[in-house]
């Protein structure tokens, strides 16, 4: 479904033709709502960026950290911490650089510790934000798989918004109804057929070992 052809079912379901604007903001409140709660494998994206002081600035669709590493060396996972962590241990450390070993998340940036006392670069694996739709971008992988996703999610806000205390539930079940399908299809193509491997998956935080499927 295409942003024009969702705009329409939005309208026609609500039997309304006056909330043209409007409808604008109840597909962003439903992506606002998308990003706050999904975490799936169509989210998933990689990036590099070069570390050569104390904080780097993470992409501007970053919504939350998997890995990590330093690309040198075969790849060196860095081990994700709290802020007062990382303070500790600058102290502890006398605020020495080095080889970033931890990093923590502050507000757009990752900082890192040791600082970095020369030029890393850094691959970076992490959920993105939804593609917004809009005219210019009028798909993404909701609306082309599960549409029904976002039209239920519209349909929740706009009823929230013109205050038809009756459809709120109706359409919030629906949503639910669909986000759940989205999230457990997400689950089963993560992981296909294949062989049972070994893979270590750091996800930014403690080493372990993972089992998975893979080719």
């Amino acid at each position: 479904m295409t942003y024009s052809e969702l705009k329409t079912a939005i309208a026609n379901y609500l039997n309304r033709s006056d909330l043209t604007s409007d409808i604008d903001t109840f597909i962003d409140n439903t992506e606002a709502e998308l990003n706050r709660r999904l975490r799936t494998k169509d989210m998933i994206k990689r990036a590099t960026a070069t570390a050569d002081s104390q904080y780097l600035t993470v992409p501007t669709d970053w919504l939350e950290a998997i890995n990590v590493e330093i690309t040198a060396n075969n790849f060196s996972p860095l081990f994700q911490q709290s802020i007062e962590s990382l303070d500790v241990y600058r102290k502890a450390n006398n605020n020495s650089t080095g080889q970033p070993i931890y990093y923590a998340m502050v507000d757009d940036s990752i900082e890192l510790a040791p600082t970095p006392d020369s030029s890393y670069t850094l691959q970076l694996t992490y959920y993105a934000k939804i593609s917004a739709l809009s005219d210019s971008n009028t798909s993404n992988f909701v609306s082309a798989s599960h549409p029904d996703v976002y039209l239920y999610g519209a349909l929740k806000h706009a009823s929230i918004y013109l205050m038809e205390d009756e459809r709120i539930p109706m359409f919030t079940q629906q949503f639910e109804k669909a986000l759940e399908e989205m999230r457990l299809e997400q689950e089963k193509s993560a992981f296909g057929k294949g062989s049972l491997m070994m893979r270590r998956r750091t996800y930014g935080k403690k080493q372990k070992r993972n089992y998975y499927y893979g080719n």
